[in-house]
């Protein structure tokens, strides 16, 4: 599909479904057979009415809200945005009754979009932090909220530029991942700015030295984490360049979020997108299911 035509697509499901709270629109932009790959810890049905039930779990938890779109970037038939849904908690969401706080949650999405409809999804968003805003889950773990910080993106540090070309971003985003996955401090070196900024709400880190600190408390609880970047969610646009990869490990090392190991693998989703100038990473917004992670490892109870 056109990139203009999915990125119309995309941006009508954000602004008429999920701003406005207009659900018949699904069917007109969620094909038949639609699958969501993960979605922060929340189980989604197939197809419109699937999209439907998510749209109003939350609109019910949140009348007010409205969905931001931060940015939006399309290359072939995928597209990624991100978003701030922005809200209060005035109804019953996912059985926690209204507590009358307002919230800020960070997502981002991958969609494909195939003859002007979404037929895959891919999706994180800082559920913990969220549950965590409205006092469902207690203040653990390394997040913006748990640690007394801003939950939405912040200023961006740089303007958009001419980028590189479009194969070397995507290239470059998915060294960057594995970089950071295995610990190597002086790739990291070689591809980030001095001067990077980190937005990231869900593991709370702001610089490049909080970055490097939260994967190796990673690897210290899971030694075999990795981060293995999806080859076929991989896009570029403008400077920036966006990856979705799939981690998995094993917790048999030290205490994570509290909970002790069990020796039990683990596996969630995390979504990078890079903003590159000078040949050189200047920025980065990261959104993860640690929803998923924090249920699977015993540190939080499963959603209701």
């Amino acid at each position: 599909m056109a990139g203009d035509d999915g990125r119309e697509v995309i941006r009508r499901w954000n602004d008429e479904g999920w701003t406005a709270g207009n659900f018949d629109v699904a069917y007109e932009l969620i094909a038949p057979t639609t699958t969501v790959h993960g979605a922060g810890g929340q189980q989604v049905g197939m197809g419109p009415e699937g999209f439907i039930g998510l749209l109003k779990a939350w609109r019910t938890g949140f009348p007010d809200g409205r969905m931001t779109i931060d940015d939006l970037m399309v290359d072939g038939e995928l597209g990624m945005i991100r978003n701030t849904w922005i809200g209060t908690h005035e109804g019953d969401f996912y059985g926690v009754p209204p507590s009358g706080r307002r919230v800020a949650v960070t997502c981002i999405g991958i969609d494909r979009v195939v003859d002007g409809r979404v037929t895959e999804g891919w999706g994180e968003l800082d559920m913990v932090g969220m549950m965590q805003s409205i006092g469902a889950l207690a203040l653990l773990g390394p997040g913006a909220v748990a640690t007394g910080r801003g939950s939405e993106w912040g200023p961006s540090r740089a303007a958009p530029g001419p980028g590189l070309p479009a194969a070397e971003q995507k290239a470059m985003v998915v060294d960057f991942v594995s970089a950071l996955s295995r610990g190597d401090g002086d790739a990291l070196d070689e591809m980030v700015d001095p001067g990077f900024v980190d937005h990231n709400p869900v593991w709370g880190t702001t610089d490049l030295a909080g970055m490097v600190d939260s994967y190796a408390l990673l690897r210290a609880a899971m030694p075999d984490v990795r981060f293995e970047v999806e080859t076929e969610l991989v896009l570029s646009e403008g400077d920036q360049a966006a990856a979705h990869s799939l981690v998995t490990g094993t917790h048999s090392g030290v205490d994570l979020f509290g909970a002790a190991p069990k020796g039990e693998p683990v596996t969630w989703t995390h979504t990078d997108v890079v903003r590159i100038a000078g040949g050189r990473i200047v920025e980065r917004w990261a959104a993860a299911d640690t929803m998923h992670l924090f249920q699977s490892i015993g540190a939080v109870p499963a959603l209701a």
